[in-house]
């Protein structure tokens, strides 16, 4: 029994305390349980789907080994590598597995906060116990270091923006999963016509599940900042690559 190297992945979902607690009877706490499994299970597609495609294009990299634990409003992501190369395989494809799920979920009042990192990690599946110093990071990064709805990315892990998908804010690296998800969704074999088309109506639902948020916490000291970082993220990217008619009029 003993500690390994592990990419990890801890997310978190905002709001989950306030939205279990202000379901009013049994029927809406249903409805959320369908909800949010629903997202957990599609995310946890998206992640397998991206590995499998490429262990398929590569025989020798095996990136399909990622496992999932769920408690509360917490999802912990992780997999054991092997070296350095192994290492930036697993993480990278984990980005791009992520960031096709943040693009496309349904996202009305659910939105995300994360960290991931490299570290020991021990895990018994009977038990379902996880243990090590990679758990303790990845919790440290999303709880203390990310604060905004975004997915924060240790430097151990040599981030930088240079590449595509990874931007950077005072020294702190974070998935740009718009513009790593409209890449895969232009990559992808959907037809021409349809890719546009996909990638706006994701864009409208983004727009309108943050201006939601952004108007419902506007007096709230300290939930506002979250949403109000999330426009602003949302509108610098719209403007850049011509999508203004998605841009959210928050002034």
């Amino acid at each position: 029994m003993e500690v390994q190297n592990h990419i990890v992945l801890f997310l978190d979902i905002l709001g989950y305390s306030n939205i279990i607690s202000n379901c009013k009877d049994k029927q809406m706490e249903n409805y959320y349980l369908d909800k949010i499994h629903s997202i957990i299970s599609n995310l946890s597609r998206f992640i397998e789907k991206r590995h499998i495609y490429i262990d398929q294009q590569n025989d020798n990299l095996h990136l399909s080994r990622f496992r999932s634990l769920l408690f509360s409003d917490n999802i912990l992501f992780f997999a054991p590598y092997k070296n350095e190369i192994d290492k930036d395989n697993l993480y990278m494809n984990l980005l791009y597995g992520l960031s096709e799920f943040l693009v496309r979920y349904t996202k009305e009042d659910i939105f995300f906060r994360g960290g991931i990192t490299a570290g020991n990690l021990y895990y018994d599946e009977n038990l379902h116990f996880v243990f090590g110093s990679g758990l303790v990071k990845a919790y440290t990064l999303e709880s203390s270091v990310a604060k905004y709805p975004r997915i924060v990315i240790d430097n151990e892990l040599k981030p930088s923006p240079i590449l595509w998908g990874i931007a950077q804010e005072n020294e702190i690296y974070y998935l740009d999963y718009l513009s790593l998800g409209h890449s895969l969704i232009r990559d992808s074999d959907m037809p021409e016509h349809t890719k546009i088309e996909h990638f706006s109506s994701c864009l409208k639902e983004q727009k309108n599940a943050i201006f939601k948020a952004y108007q419902k916490y506007l007096k709230d000291e300290r939930v506002f900042p979250k949403y109000q970082w999330l426009a602003k993220y949302h509108n610098d990217y719209c403007k850049k690559n011509g999508f203004n008619q998605f841009i959210i009029d928050v002034d």
